[in-house]
């Protein structure tokens, strides 16, 4: 399952929503252990000051911050908290998970905006993660977090099979219903919309793939299968009210094990409705392993 998370903390309220988040994860893997980590980018040193030194005071502030931390997580069993240096705080997360050889990183949005800017810190650490990222929507840590029901919007690959695993073994660690969700987008042809035949082939697909991939995860064999219509952002946008949990392959392509947004997933981040989990190609997730086909 997720062995190891690391989330990136800061005293703000969406810090408190992502290491509420992580440490939900945390527990559902029986086991795992929780980093939290404060990151500081470099700063060039103020005039008469060694850059040692400023980097001392960096720290100082960071371990400062991280006492908010402490005073909640601080008794948590395999709970550990450091402060670090980074080119760029996603630099420093990235830099760290790939030292713990973490199997998630978990960050939160501001709740200012209710949602992950384009250019943001948060965005920034999203793109090239090196294992699966989990994103934490506004308000999670004055809600409280277990879910009820986890969603896995899948398509029939290879990487979605990987998803699919981590989602049924999260769900059934949580007593939660699973859902395996798959968008039937309806194309446009020229001078006009398709027919009800072509409608319903394309939604027969859809649930095809769906089963295809119930029944290669164990696990799974119990899970919902939902057939959703139009585009798949919005769809799974939509989806994302009706669940506690929404788990998401990256694109099939890119480097192997490093969290690639494609259109879909990054729309979906970029304003969560829920908690998302974002499995990169490749991800060695803990699941257990598909069955083989046929």
């Amino acid at each position: 399952m997720l062995e190891r998370i690391v989330t990136g903390f800061v005293d703000t309220p969406g810090g408190h929503d992502a290491l509420a988040l992580a440490a939900g994860l945390a527990d559902l893997a029986r086991g795992s252990e929780l980093t939290v980590a404060r990151v500081c980018g470099y700063e060039p040193a103020p005039d008469g000051l060694p850059p040692g030194a400023a980097h001392r005071e960096l720290l100082a502030a960071a371990e400062l911050e991280l006492a908010a931390a402490r005073v909640r997580w601080g008794a948590r069993p395999g709970t550990s908290f450091t402060a670090c240096l980074g080119v760029s705080p996603a630099e420093g997360l990235h830099r760290l998970a790939e030292e713990l050889d973490a199997s998630a990183l978990v960050v939160g949005v501001s709740a200012r905006a209710a949602r992950v800017r384009v250019g943001s810190a948060t965005e920034q650490t999203l793109h090239g993660s090196p294992c699966a990222v989990g994103v934490a929507p506004p308000g999670l840590a004055t809600a409280g977090w277990r879910p009820r029901t986890v969603a896995v919007a899948c398509h029939g690959s290879d990487d979605a099979v990987r998803a699919v695993g981590l989602g049924a073994e999260l769900a059934q660690a949580a007593g939660a219903r699973l859902v395996l969700a798959g968008v039937a987008e309806q194309p446009v042809w020229w001078g006009g919309y398709p027919d009800l035949a072509e409608v319903r082939d394309v939604r027969e697909l859809t649930a095809r793939g769906l089963r295809a991939v119930r029944d290669r995860v164990p696990g799974a064999e119990a899970a919902e299968l939902r057939v959703l219509d139009g585009d798949p952002a919005s769809a799974l946008t939509v989806l994302g009210d009706e669940v506690e949990l929404l788990v998401l392959g990256s694109r099939g392509h890119g480097p192997v094990r490093r969290v690639l947004l494609g259109s879909v997933s990054s729309r979906l981040v970029r304003r969560p409705r829920c908690p998302l989990l974002v499995v990169p190609r490749g991800a060695r997730t803990g699941a257990h392993p598909a069955r083989a086909d046929g």
